[in-house]
């Protein structure tokens, strides 16, 4: 009796650990699984990368054009910038300069005394004649002038200008006061001086083409 209980008790043993079976595996993978995390830390961390090389790149390129753009003004700025003329100043000839005259028909010379304000035409001659003088720096004009020596017409920049204005003594001479006087740089770096033209006896398009005299 005993044994025939002790076989019904192994077996009922035996019946309940077949029922129970193999243990289920979980079919999804726990979202906290740690490779899961560090591999979706290191995704975002990329795409921040990404996102800020671009913007770095996008940077530089802006700045390359804003300075090619910067460039490319100040060139054109400085392509179209009219060239500057030099007024002249009294100190450069101590206020006191002779301008001399050749060919006929024409004073012998010219004095400019700043010091005095006053203008000499024909100075230590029967023709001598003083004249109050004025000078200012004006507007930058373009003149003519028969060039000193060869008598080529050319053009010149000038600005310094010499006023003259009533006579103070000496030989009467209404030429000396026909028109305005301007002094300027030559190519030699010495001073010109442009004079209307005294003389006269040039054709009707040159009336208005001035003296160039040297010291």
């Amino acid at each position: 009796m005993k044994k025939i209980f002790m076989i019904c008790l192994v077996a009922s043993f035996l019946l309940v650990g077949c029922n129970r079976g193999p243990s289920q595996e979980p079919t999804e993978k726990s979202t906290n699984d740690p490779a899961t995390t560090e591999s979706s830390t290191r995704h975002s961390e990329d795409s921040s990368s990404n996102t800020q090389t671009s913007a770095a790149s996008s940077f530089d390129r802006s700045s390359s054009q804003s300075s090619t753009v910067e460039t490319t003004s100040s060139s054109t700025t400085s392509s179209t910038k009219q060239p500057e003329v030099d007024s002249v100043s009294a100190e450069e000839f101590g206020g006191y300069a002779t301008f001399y005259f050749s060919g006929m028909n024409v004073p012998d010379s010219i004095n400019i005394n700043t010091n005095t304000n006053e203008v000499t035409f024909n100075a230590d001659t029967s023709q001598e004649a003083v004249y109050n003088l004025s000078m200012q720096d004006g507007p930058v004009k373009t003149v003519r002038v028969f060039s000193a020596n060869t008598n080529e017409i050319r053009t010149v920049r000038v600005s310094t200008t010499l006023s003259i204005g009533v006579q103070i003594s000496g030989a009467t001479n209404t030429n000396n006061q026909s028109g305005n006087l301007y002094l300027f740089h030559n190519k030699h770096g010495g001073l010109s001086l442009a004079t209307p033209n005294y003389a006269g006896n040039v054709s009707e398009d040159q009336m208005d083409v001035m003296l160039e005299v040297l010291q």
